[in-house]
């Protein structure tokens, strides 16, 4: 076979590839699971969202759809970041892009303002599919773990921990906030850090925002509207997150129409359009207004705090402002053995959870748990048994 490209094979594989053998192992047993690993959420989406409403005998329903996303969904979306204060400032259809999922639409960016060889600047911990959508676009990921030291140190120097990793390559610096796998929120001040680091440098910012609706500690707020930010910012969003869509694969960007639009050419070149029958769900869930995401946050709230108040004591973690995780140093747990034993343990327990180490370098003996994965009966019992676990049971 002729050789792979340096991209494709420098793309970690699956993040539960190392634990999968004994995942099948324990389903084929027919045993419980409860899937703290995955990022996903157990309530249902919007009832005026779901497909029974958008399947119709529309005619357009079964030809190509509008490039970049259906103009009744742009409009929604529009109209929704500045009802909220998200993104850059005066939004229009023209500042938005509609990808197949927040992903895409991060490579359709990424691709857009990236060359091959280009650096950027990646805060770690971070979402793990964030340095493989850098590296498919040819794109360097330079990581700073700043966890948990912004949570935890005031003194912490933010913009001289990116600046030390800045070089003559680097050319734009990756966030997320509220983080995964972590869930802290960035504080106005360390926004202000990156956005100092960005304008100094001519940088980009790529923001991650797809949790911006559920922060439960402090304030969400988007770079991209400091001084200065709006016209190098691109923000991502995403329907799996805030309506519970994962399975419609509806995600966006916001930023400068000039990129947006280039942008819009790489989205045309990979899946040319979203369904729009899909959209239409999006449309539907955004047209709603905030019930059905003020009824998330307080059952979300509830998971969090039945999460903090079962790990308290057993293993050292920084309590989320916001997301569906918590980002657990298993160290004492571990004791002399290894942290893919500790989490095969939990699967044989029944708990699965995400391994650290692809969250960042550094991190290989942390696990991410996802409290919005299961409802809450099930998210007690999965806690229990992954207390006897920490508990050497």
């Amino acid at each position: 076979m002729p050789p792979l490209s340096t991209s494709a094979q420098a793309i970690r594989a699956s993040v539960f590839s190392d634990l999968a053998p004994r995942l099948q192992a324990h389903l084929a047993r027919g045993e419980t699971l409860f899937p703290l690993h995955i990022g996903d959420t157990w309530r249902a989406p919007p009832a005026a969202a779901r497909l029974e409403h958008a399947l119709t005998e529309d005619p357009a329903l079964y030809r190509y759809g509008p490039l970049g996303g259906d103009p009744a969904l742009l409009s929604a979306l529009a109209r929704s970041l500045d009802a909220t204060g998200r993104a850059l400032p005066g939004p229009t259809p023209a500042h938005l892009l509609v990808a197949a999922g927040a992903t895409h639409a991060l490579f359709c960016a990424a691709r857009a303002m990236l060359d091959a060889g280009d650096e950027v600047i990646v805060l770690a911990p971070y979402w793990p599919l964030s340095v493989g959508v850098l590296r498919a676009a040819g794109a360097v990921p330079v990581e700073v773990a700043v966890q948990p030291m912004l949570a935890r140190d005031p003194g912490f120097d933010l913009a001289d921990a990116l600046a030390a990793m800045c070089t003559a390559r680097t050319r734009a610096i990756y966030l997320i906030t509220p983080n995964n796998p972590d869930g802290f929120v960035l504080r106005t001040d360390h926004l202000e850090a990156i956005a100092d680091v960005a304008r100094r440098r001519d940088l980009w910012v790529i923001a991650d925002e797809v949790y911006a609706d559920y922060v439960f500690a402090g304030e969400h707020r988007s770079i991209a509207r400091l001084p200065g930010m709006a016209e190098r910012t691109v923000t991502a969003y995403s329907l799996s997150k805030s309506h519970a869509l994962a399975g419609l694969r509806v995600g966006y960007i916001a930023g400068p129409t000039g990129i947006i639009a280039a942008a819009r050419k790489i989205a045309t070149h990979t899946v040319f359009n979203v369904p729009l029958v899909l959209q239409r769900c999006a449309t539907r869930a955004i047209e709603e207004g905030d019930g059905f995401l003020a009824d998330a946050r307080d059952a979300y709230r509830e998971a969090r705090a039945a999460t903090v108040l079962a790990l308290n004591g057993r293993a050292d973690f920084v309590a989320p402002d916001g997301g569906c995780y918590v980002f657990v140093d298993l160290t004492r747990a571990i004791g002399g053995g290894t942290p893919v034993s500790l989490l095969e343990r939990a699967i044989d327990a029944g708990v699965a959870l995400a391994p650290g180490d692809a969250f960042g370098a550094g991190y290989e003996r942390w696990a991410r748990l996802c409290f919005t994965a299961v409802g809450p009966t099930d998210l007690a019992q999965g806690l229990a048994r992954l207390v006897g676990v920490l508990d050497g049971a």
